[in-house]
């Protein structure tokens, strides 16, 4: 018998069970802990929403910047995020998908700017490219100069599926949200985008 509340994983032995169970709740506890931020920045708490924003700024502004190839228009396209989100905090009705619904402004909102713009901006210098990927979550395999060329061969929505799912953690399911696109959907573009990368980097 194990410890009492531990999670028992078959074929594994105790040292790799207790970090696999130390991870899970260290997740829990990290998502209680947003869901309790999401519930004080409804009751219009600015601190609790500044929290929130520091959770997920540098995400936010590498997605948008990738999106918009603009620092400037980057930092816009966060900022307004910020003030519409913090504006429709009380129409989210789960919030366990304060992410997804929050990044899911942020893309509407870069969107809304490229049209705006009505034409493509130019390309960011490179070493813009290199921070959108530098990142420890970033695979070990690809070296950063290689992932920023075979970035810039990605079309949208495959190009920004990927950086979310790489850099911003994002699960299938809450890409799915963003997107309105089923898991399965989800899942085959990353799988073809991933495979387009690998391609690219030979």
């Amino acid at each position: 018998m194990g410890k009492p509340g531990a999670v028992q994983y078959a074929g594994l032995d105790a040292e790799i069970a207790s970090v696999i169970t130390g991870l899970i709740l260290l997740f829990s506890a990290c998502s209680a802990f947003i869901q309790f931020l999401v519930k004080r920045a409804k009751d219009r708490d600015i601190t609790a929403f500044s929290e929130l924003y520091s959770f997920y700024s540098e995400d936010m502004y590498r997605f948008a910047l990738y999106m918009l190839n603009s620092k400037e228009d980057a930092e816009d396209a966060v900022q307004e995020t910020v003030i519409t989100a913090f504006k429709q905090l009380s129409n989210l009705r789960d919030d366990s998908l304060f992410k997804s619904w929050l990044f899911k402004i942020l893309s509407n909102q870069c969107k809304s700017q490229l049209k705006k713009n009505k034409k493509n901006p130019d390309l960011l210098p490179e070493d813009d490219y290199i921070f959108l990927i530098e990142d420890e979550s970033v695979s070990s395999e690809f070296t950063s100069i290689e992932l920023v060329e075979a970035l810039k061969s990605l079309t949208p929505p495959d190009g920004q599926i990927v950086l979310l799912s790489i850099i911003g953690g994002f699960k299938s399911d809450e890409l799915s949200k963003i997107y309105n696109l089923s898991p399965s959907t989800i899942r085959s573009k990353q799988k073809r985008a991933l495979e387009k990368l690998r391609k690219v980097l030979g």
